[in-house]
């Protein structure tokens, strides 16, 4: 039932695919910009990237779960922690998300992680800073690597021209 809801939903809000290679792993709907802050509606597809822990470019963020739950490996932690129903980070916060594919589950009492996850990501309208990962160095250890947007830049207000969650083409099948 609170799928079939997020889905109708996101359907008819303005998304971004984000993607790596030709593999999608987040559906990042908008959802409001109001007093200072924004809000997305978030449907992971598929873990983050293993290229390196990754931070986020605001003071903080709260993600709220609203179905679903994911593992979280962090600096802080040695193995991933499951995350059930709220994420508070800062800014020097490096995680990344992993899911496990349902086809690989085999707890019977159901409490693998499932193959999608929604989340409600709040967050400042301003960026404090650029975000990126941090890469193993070898001898020197781990360095922070910056974002790369391209010769573009960052976009600005994406959401204007973005499609339509029913009209992208890479959005997952409901």
């Amino acid at each position: 039932m609170i799928r079939q809801i997020l889905l109708a939903y996101s359907a008819r809000r303005p998304v971004k695919i984000i993607s790596d290679g030709d593999r999608p792993y987040l559906e990042r709907y908008f959802v409001c910009a109001l007093f200072g802050i924004r809000i997305y509606l978030h449907r992971f597809v598929g873990s983050d990237p293993d290229r390196g822990l990754h931070d986020h470019p605001w003071r903080w963020a709260l993600s709220l779960i609203l179905l679903g739950w994911y593992y979280e490996a962090t600096r802080q932690h040695g193995e991933p922690r499951p995350v059930r129903w709220l994420n508070f980070l800062t800014g020097d916060s490096f995680h990344r998300v992993i899911l496990r594919p349902e086809s690989e589950c085999t707890d019977e009492f159901d409490l693998c992680t499932p193959s999608e996850v929604w989340t409600l990501f709040i967050v400042p309208a301003k960026d404090v800073k650029p975000w990126g990962f941090m890469r193993d160095k070898g001898q020197i250890g781990q360095v922070f690597t910056p974002f790369d947007y391209g010769p573009t830049g960052k976009p600005a207000k994406w959401w204007i021209d973005a499609p339509k969650g029913r009209d992208a083409a890479l959005r997952r099948p409901d």
